[in-house]
Parts: structure tokens; C-alpha cells; sequence
């Protein structure tokens, strides 16, 4: 990962892509109405990126537990621990966006992250093909143009950002998170075992 991220192409079994998109389109519609209130694990907040989405989907458990993602996830990370699953769904013409920021800057201890005391990593599937006018990925400040099935593999001190989604259509985006030792459990509890392929 020189550059801080990694384009897998086509890298999601094309049997799962519609199962999962569907399932994270649905988490938006339920908890959509409830950003801001308090929730009993992760950050201890709902908002826009439903965190811990297995918790809120049991059945997303068996696709951020897979086992082509422990390959994948392995590959970088040798002994991998499980830290946070998330939703990331644009709906048509919404104005969500994410600001510039990398993803080990919220915890649970950004300076030892810039030290190397361990690594992150997001794997983001992509489920719907993605663009600047949906609300792509961009990494040093260049759009990540990518097509469902792909996978976008961004280390946790990666700067990058998103877009508001300016289409008619539904922009999703699965982001399964790992790190090289368990640093979960932190605020209410994220995940914090090792990820096996048992």
C-alpha cells in the first residue's frame, strides 16, 4: 500500500453484491430517523455511517467475517483483529458527505496510529458503481472512480474524503474495518477479536 490505498478490481463474489447492498439500503431506511440518538455500542451516537452494522444486521456478520476477506485482510495485515463494520448509503440527490479526515484520527489513539504502534485498515466495498457525481471516494484529492464488485483498500492514516451523491439513484458503500491488534472495546465497544478463518 505505497500510495495509502489499494484498488482491488472486481474483488466482492458477484453471488453477494446484491444481498449486501440491499441489506445496508435497508439499515438506512430503519435507522435513518434516529441520527443522533444514543445507541448502546460503538460511539454511543447513531449517524450517517451506521458503525457495527452486524450488530444492527446479524446476518452482515458471515459477509465482514468472510473468508475471501480474511485472505484479503491477511495479505496486509498478518495477524488481524476485527474492529468495526459499517454503512456508508447515500440516498438520491442527498447532501451527506465526508470531509477531508483519516479514519484512525477518531480513536481509540490516533497518535500511536501515526507512530506505527499499529495499523488500521478500511476495505470498502464498493456495491453501486461510483462516481464524482454520486459521492465517490477521493484519496489525494483524486476521485477513486469504481464499479460494484470492487473493493478500495484504504490504510487508517490515509487522508481521503466523499462527495454529496447528486443523482437520482442510491450511492452504497460497506466499509469493513481490521486492525493489527484489538484496539475495540473503547467508548461503548467496538469488536475486538482476532479474525480467524475458522
Amino acid at each position: 500500500m505505497e500510495k495509502g490505498y489499494l484498488h482491488l478490481k472486481q474483488a466482492i463474489p458477484k453471488g453477494i453484491i446484491s444481498e449486501v447492498r440491499h441489506r445496508l439500503i435497508e439499515l438506512k431506511y430503519k435507522y435513518d430517523d434516529k441520527i443522533g440518538q444514543p445507541r448502546h455500542n460503538g460511539s454511543g451516537t447513531f449517524w450517517d455511517g451506521l458503525e457495527l452494522a452486524s450488530t444492527l444486521d446479524p446476518n452482515l456478520w458471515k459477509y465482514y467475517t468472510a473468508d475471501f476477506m480474511f485472505n484479503i485482510v491477511k495479505s496486509i495485515i498478518p495477524t488481524p483483529y476485527l474492529f468495526n463494520d459499517q454503512a456508508v448509503v447515500k440516498l438520491p440527490n442527498s447532501s451527506l458527505r465526508f470531509d477531508a479526515h483519516y479514519d484512525n484520527q477518531f480513536g481509540p489513539d490516533p497518535e500511536g496510529a501515526l507512530r506505527g504502534d499499529f495499523k488500521t485498515i478500511n476495505c470498502s466495498w464498493i456495491l453501486t458503481n461510483m462516481n464524482e457525481d454520486n459521492g465517490c471516494l477521493f484519496i489525494d484529492d483524486k476521485p477513486i472512480i469504481a464499479e460494484a464488485g470492487d473493493i478500495v483498500i484504504i490504510d487508517g492514516n490515509t487522508i481521503h474524503y466523499s462527495g454529496e451523491n447528486k443523482t437520482n439513484g442510491i450511492r452504497v458503500l460497506y466499509a469493513c474495518c481490521y486492525s493489527s491488534k484489538p484496539i475495540g472495546n473503547f467508548q461503548k465497544g467496538f469488536y475486538n477479536e482476532e479474525f480467524t478463518n475458522k
